[in-house]
């Protein structure tokens, strides 16, 4: 099976649920990060400095430095994430010569955006939900 999403796209969504979470308090280390999703530190600050130059996140360096929000969760959407960290978030980037096809692969990436415009804020929302209902259950 093909996935869509490749794991850059989904590191830097799980990163920046840590960012969120951590940064409420201070900001959060490259190691914690690392250590608290299993992503390696190199990988991860490939991630970051994309979707620190994207100015999503900020840093700060030092003793207690680390990674921060720099906007919003809400001002963030999953498209913009994935935009910046995959570059071509698309159905397909072949150029098709066949009209029919190639306006239908047209249609369907604009279906696959409006999927995901959602604000990164919504994800948080969801976290909560699901745990309140766990909680519930157990």
């Amino acid at each position: 099976i093909m996935a869509l999403l490749t794991t850059k796209g989904i590191y830097g969504l799980i990163a920046l649920e840590q960012i969120a979470t951590a940064s409420q308090i201070a900001p959060i280390p490259i190691s914690d990060i690392s250590e608290k999703t299993g992503i390696s530190k190199g990988y991860l600050e490939q991630i970051l400095n994309a979707l620190r130059d994207a100015n999503f996140i900020r840093s700060i360096k030092g003793k207690n430095g680390g990674f921060y929000l720099a906007r919003r969760l809400d001002e963030i959407n999953f498209v913009d994430v994935f935009e910046v960290l995959e570059k071509d978030f698309k159905v397909s980037n072949l150029d098709i010569k066949n009209p029919f096809i190639k306006a239908y692969i047209q249609e369907q990436n604009l279906k696959l955006r409006e999927l995901f415009s959602r604000p990164i804020s919504d994800f948080l929302n969801f976290k909560e939900e699901s745990v309140e209902t766990l909680n519930y259950s157990i």
